[in-house]
Formats: C-alpha cells, sequence, structure tokens
C-alpha cells in the first residue's frame, strides 16, 4: 500500500508488518541530527502501535538502514518544518547509528 502524508505526498510504502521508503541521502538525511525522518502522525497512528520494521533504502551509498518502531521512537526527536509558503507537517528523526546498516549494492 503506498503511503501519503496529509499533504499527498508520497512517503513509503506500507508491506504487511514493514515500512519501507527509498530516499537520497544528499537531499533526505536531516544532517544536524543525522537522521532519517518519518511523518509524525503517521508513525504515531500506524508504525507505532503495530512495532512495524522501518526500512529506508538509502539511493546514494546503496544502504538499507533497519529499525523497529519502538526503537526509533526511544530515541526520536520530532520537528516541524514550515514557513509562510510551505508546511512539511510534523516529523519523526532518529539518528542514523541507531539502525542495522547493510551494504545492498555497489557505489
Amino acid at each position: 500500500m503506498l503511503i501519503r502524508d496529509d499533504n499527498g505526498t508520497f512517503i513509503g510504502e506500507l508491506l504487511s508488518k514493514e515500512f519501507q521508503k527509498k530516499v537520497s541521502k544528499k537531499k533526505h538525511l536531516f544532517k544536524v541530527f543525522d537522521a532519517w525522518g518519518i511523518d509524525a502522525k503517521f508513525f504515531r497512528e500506524v508504525l507505532l502501535p503495530n512495532n512495524i520494521l522501518i526500512r529506508v533504502l538509502e539511493l546514494d551509498d546503496k544502504v538499507l538502514y533497519e529499525i523497529r518502531a519502538e526503537k526509533f521512537s526511544k530515541y526520536s526527536k520530532h520537528f516541524h518544518f514550515k514557513n509562510d509558503k510551505v508546511d512539511n507537517l510534523a516529523q519523526i528523526f532518529c539518528p542514523i547509528t541507531r539502525f542495522k546498516q547493510t551494504n545492498y549494492g555497489k557505489k
């Protein structure tokens, strides 16, 4: 099932007990916190109550990041980025050091 946030932006795919998103480290990594983010509402309502496995496929360096929702929540911080023109909605971020990391291809 394809998942979109309340703004209609595609955020990933829910596959049974797994949530998967594909990202570019250059574009999507929250560098200040060195963390991956997920829409906070979707995380609270779907991922956390079911302790879903979160899989982030990073496309630049070909690294798969995996973490369960409960662990993601334990080490996460909430941020809400918006200005007069754009509201990116609340997001929850977890440092990449908390994820299991596996190379899945050559650079």
